[in-house]
């Protein structure tokens, strides 16, 4: 876009700033080189995942109990004294006297699909159209510049995403998931960790960020 020099109306200014939007974008959401399984996380609740077991039958799910004592990442090697009671699809230990499961055997699961980003997106893209608008008007009338623009977008965007996170209730846990999260049933945010981790960046269009 070029404007018509007739005096000093801080033509200059409108157009850096109107060129600093035309190259560059605000990106919101969760980003590949801060943390890839979050990442796998995200796509699998925003899409849905149909997971099966490679190079083994089944798929070891950590109990409450594995998962209180060893961790959320826990795994079968990690536990000593496992063993599977003949027709059952558990993996336990003996505690006390007593078996205590540790791992459910599952040939497959399941995620449906969450999108909370689109979600999110459908429910306000008029708002940042006017967010857009107001922010176009400041540029030409007052001293708004661009990346203030972005920013703004970027962090009304978060907290929208954050809100429809909190408040996301179906599709809910599996019964097994939610036996595992002592009754909780809240599926994007029981660890508070998409929450925490939603972000926005200012980056050239078309392209990615330095």
């Amino acid at each position: 876009m070029s404007l018509e020099k007739k005096g000093d109306f801080g033509f200059e200014k409108i157009e850096k700033e109107l060129s600093y939007l035309k190259q560059n974008q605000v990106a919101v959401g969760f980003f590949g080189e801060d943390d890839s399984l979050l990442l796998t996380v995200v796509r699998a609740n925003e899409y849905g995942a149909h997971i099966v077991p490679k190079n083994t039958k089944y798929l070891w799910v950590p109990s409450s109990n594995a998962i209180h004592r060893y961790g959320k990442t826990v795994r079968a090697r990690d536990v000593k004294g496992l063993f599977v009671p003949k027709g059952k699809h558990v993996a336990c230990v003996f505690e006390n006297g007593k078996s205590v499961v540790y791992f459910y055997l599952m040939s497959k699961s399941d995620i449906p699909a969450r999108p909370f980003l689109r979600k999110s997106l459908d429910e306000n893209k008029k708002k940042y159209g006017r967010i857009i608008k107001a922010g176009i008007e400041d540029i030409l009338y007052k001293s708004g510049t661009g990346k203030k623009l972005l920013s703004k977008l970027g962090i009304t965007a978060v907290a929208d995403i954050r809100q429809t996170l909190t408040r996301w209730t179906k599709p809910g846990n599996a019964p097994l998931t939610i036996a595992n999260k002592k009754g909780q049933n809240d599926p994007l945010t029981d660890t508070g960790d998409l929450p925490k981790r939603v972000t926005w960046k200012i980056i050239p269009t078309g392209g990615k960020d330095e």
